[in-house]
């Protein structure tokens, strides 16, 4: 994500939104213009973040194959009948 921060100060804007846009086009990313003094697009962009990042990251999710029973699964206090 690619931010262009103090979007209220446009007087004293140094690069244009264009610019900011093309640059997080050509890199795959999102782009926004914010400011926090304004409250202009900061919770939209830590949203957004947040909702990427949990996208992108994968549920872990125990299945069979990686339990260990042999040993009571890691659980305090479980002892086997069998085998012992």
């Amino acid at each position: 994500m690619l931010l262009g921060n103090k979007c209220d100060m446009e007087d004293k804007r140094v690069v244009p939104k264009a610019k900011g846009e093309q640059i997080a086009r050509e890199h795959g990313i999102r782009f926004f213009e914010t400011s926090a003094k304004a409250n202009i697009n900061i919770e939209k962009a830590f949203l957004t973040l947040a909702e990427d990042i949990l996208r992108k990251t994968p549920v872990k999710e125990p299945n069979s194959e990686n339990v260990d029973i042999s040993s009571g699964g890691g659980v305090t206090g479980w002892k086997s009948k069998c085998c012992s």
